[in-house]
């Protein structure tokens, strides 16, 4: 298949191919049936700022826990979902605003493979069809003979047989289908490819063929890839770059060695820690993040991680060190974020025969959400822990709420920290980078 013969006169390869700037897609909760019958209204920020860029031939991969933005961010930079705000450029242009004619021509020159192949390929159309359609859509190929041509040439360079060509999904198994939705993408020859966990669905052995597919393609064609994954491990293997998202936001992008050597923020070190390493020496210490990622509509202030982050910091005057401030800042966020229902915690002390008074009542709070022992902490902290505690056991939430905003105090959820360069290509969203620390 002859590539040159069928694509555009490129620009210049001066600057980028992508470029994204500010990019935001917020969804409106109101939109769902449910929202509406119980008025639950406001935004979704899914995506909520984020700033990448991607050369041609180039690897950029996405990374992050589940619900954090990642597959909404490929497919805004894609234009199926609308931006809210920010720009997107590629070769240059703005895309936010194409329709027509110049929303066809960059949909083909930008391509996705998705998650689960098969839900993505009609299982009415053979696999020629699939081929062919989006060629004939884009005036690719003199003529349906030629067309079908190149379909089978496509199936034989993603490993599969021309004699598949009138097979329908169903009959290939999981690696195979993924191979035809590769060769799909690759029918209108794109500049770019977003692929949206690409292999999650698939065994090991048949991951390693599919990245190495991706690889030789990429190679051969000079695909820009931003690639969409939650395996560290797989990250490794075909990434150039990796940014790091959390909750709507990047917190952290740099070349794939430098990060895994030398990550800046305490996010991508906890992510890090998970990654399985043959060698002892180059094994560390598991950091289990605490709590659940917040709700993107309703995200925290300042840093979006401090609610989890095991090295927020304390205030210029606390005299507690890491560990002791760590748990009252937990205790902090629990008492604020959970719903504490007074009465479900007399129930639980009475069927463990305990008393069920306002002082038992403080005592559990104290005994289940301070994760540390209260004597450890220093005499004012200390205190303060008591008093929200006794505030809950006597049903007063505002003063607990009051007590633990004023007595534990962070410029991590008072401040968003800055992008900060930590190296060439090393860039980190955290209070911590530049503090000596």
């Amino acid at each position: 298949m002859s590539r040159a013969a069928s694509t555009p006169e490129t620009e210049s390869s001066d600057g980028p191919l992508l470029a994204v700037e500010g990019l935001q897609k917020h969804f409106d909760r109101a939109d769902g049936f449910l929202d509406k019958l119980v008025g639950e209204g406001g935004k979704i920020r899914a995506v909520d700022g984020v700033d990448f860029s991607l050369d041609r031939g180039e690897t950029l991969a996405v990374v992050g826990e589940s619900g954090c933005g990642k597959s909404t961010l490929g497919r805004t930079v894609l234009n199926l979902d609308t931006p809210t705000g920010g720009t997107v450029r590629f070769a240059g242009d703005e895309i936010s605003d194409l329709s027509g004619k110049d929303l066809k021509q960059y949909r083909r020159r930008a391509q996705m493979v998705f998650q689960d192949p098969l839900a993505s390929l009609n299982p009415r159309k053979t696999v020629g069809e699939i081929l062919t359609a989006p060629m004939e859509v884009h005036g690719i190929g003199d003529s349906k003979a030629d067309r079908r041509e190149r379909a089978k040439e496509l199936l034989e360079r993603v490993g599969l047989k021309p004699g598949h060509y009138d097979r329908y999904p169903r009959q290939f198994s999981g690696g195979q289908q993924q191979r035809v939705g590769i060769a799909r993408a690759l029918a209108v020859e794109p500049d770019l490819i977003v692929a949206d966990e690409p292999v999650s669905a698939l065994d090991v052995s048949v991951q390693a063929q599919i990245l190495q597919l991706l690889e030789d393609l990429q190679e051969e064609y000079d695909l820009a890839l931003l690639f969409i994954s939650h395996d560290l491990s797989v990250v490794r293997q075909v990434a150039d770059r990796v940014a790091v998202m959390y909750l709507g936001e990047l917190v952290e992008t740099a070349p794939v060695d430098t990060l895994f050597a030398e990550p800046s923020h305490p996010y991508t070190e906890s992510l890090l820690s998970a990654v399985p390493r043959i060698d002892p020496e180059h094994r560390t210490d598991r950091i289990v993040l605490e709590g659940t990622v917040p709700s993107p509509a309703d995200p925290p202030s300042g840093c979006r991680f401090h609610t989890r982050c095991p090295k927020v910091i304390p205030p210029e005057d606390s005299s507690a060190d890491q560990s002791a401030f760590r748990a009252a800042f937990s205790f902090r966020n629990r008492i604020l974020s959970e719903d504490l229902d007074v009465e479900a915690i007399r129930t639980r002390l009475d069927s463990e025969g305990r008393a069920t008074d306002e002082a038992a009542v403080a005592d559990y709070v104290v005994e289940t959400m301070l994760e540390a022992d209260p004597d450890s902490l220093p005499g004012e902290a200390a205190d303060a822990v008591r008093e929200a505690a006794d505030a809950i056991a006597s049903e007063n939430h505002d003063l607990a709420e009051r007590v633990v905003r004023e007595a534990f105090p962070s410029p991590c959820e008072r401040e968003v920290p800055d992008d900060t360069r930590v190296g060439e290509q090393h860039v980190a969203s955290c209070h911590r980078i530049g503090d000596g620390d």
